[in-house]
């Protein structure tokens, strides 16, 4: 956790005339101190954005000492923003609801739209305005944009693109056991196993999978930009356990087009003998 510039009592009661002293109190109440790291990002930013003027103020008082206190706190707040960001949104619970696995896939991605694409641009936009050091907030902006992440279709994306890992793997299997065990065209000619296999890849890979394939493979272009967006504001201050875990999902993001060639290969490979296929 970022470490806190503390403030004792004395020096609070001495910032009366100082907006920034409504902020602190709310920080050092005891909702303030079990408050969630998104609110505490919120009260970090207003810190920030009242902290030159009340620094001001103290200093025409002639307490430069207290002045000096806040502005090491404001800059303590404002290097350890992008880590704060990090865990208000990379590391709270609806992000981490972002990318659950749901109980079953239904039809997807056939009921997805763009509304989770368009908050994840709106919630990007904020974070490079507050890491570029304009710290104007709206909580509740912030909390609904946090909130309309739970809706997104991540953890959907990754349980379909796993489901198509396995069941390719075990189609290759399949074709290519058949073959070895006995092959499929043994004279160069058509027999029934491999028009039964023809019609297995023509009705059911063709004419139901690869349409589906394709509307995955649309639905994982459309959200991994915005996705890597939102991350890249915070990427020098994610912990190495994220970064790990992002590479990964990326990689099973990435990892379908090679799999549907190679399938396409090994269809290819088991029909080779066949004649005109």
């Amino acid at each position: 956790m970022p470490p806190s510039q503390q403030i004792d009592l004395i020096d609070f009661l001495s910032l009366s005339g100082c907006e920034l002293q409504i902020n602190l109190g709310r920080r050092n109440s005891q909702l303030g101190r079990s408050a969630s790291p998104s609110q505490r990002l919120l009260l970090d930013l207003e810190f920030m954005r009242l902290a030159p003027a009340c620094a001001d103020f103290l200093r025409q008082r002639q307490e430069a000492a207290l002045a000096d206190t806040i502005e090491r706190a404001s800059k303590q707040r404002l290097d350890w923003l992008p880590l704060t960001i990090h865990e208000a949104v990379l590391a709270g619970p609806e992000w981490e609801a972002f990318w659950s696995a749901p109980t079953h896939l239904a039809d997807y991605p056939q009921a997805t739209n763009s509304h989770i694409v368009e908050t994840l641009g709106r919630l990007t936009m904020m974070i490079e305005t507050w890491i570029a050091g304009d710290w104007m907030a709206s909580n509740r902006d912030f909390e609904l944009l946090l909130s309309a992440l739970r809706a997104g279709d991540g953890g959907a994306l990754l349980m379909s693109m796993d489901l198509v890992e396995r069941q390719l793997a075990r189609a290759n299997d399949v074709l290519q056991r058949a073959n070895r065990e006995s092959p499929l065209c043994p004279f160069g000619s058509h027999t029934t196993r491999s028009r039964a296999i023809e019609t297995v890849v023509e009705q059911f890979f063709i004419g139901e999978v690869q349409p589906w394939l394709v509307k995955l493979r649309q639905r994982k272009e459309l959200l991994l930009a915005p996705i890597v967006a939102l991350e890249a504001p915070m990427i020098d201050a994610q912990p190495d356990g994220y970064r790990v875990w992002a590479r990964r999902r990326d990689a099973r993001l990435e990892r379908q087009a090679r799999l549907i060639r190679n399938h396409v290969r090994i269809i290819q490979e088991a029909l080779s003998q066949c004649g005109a296929s």
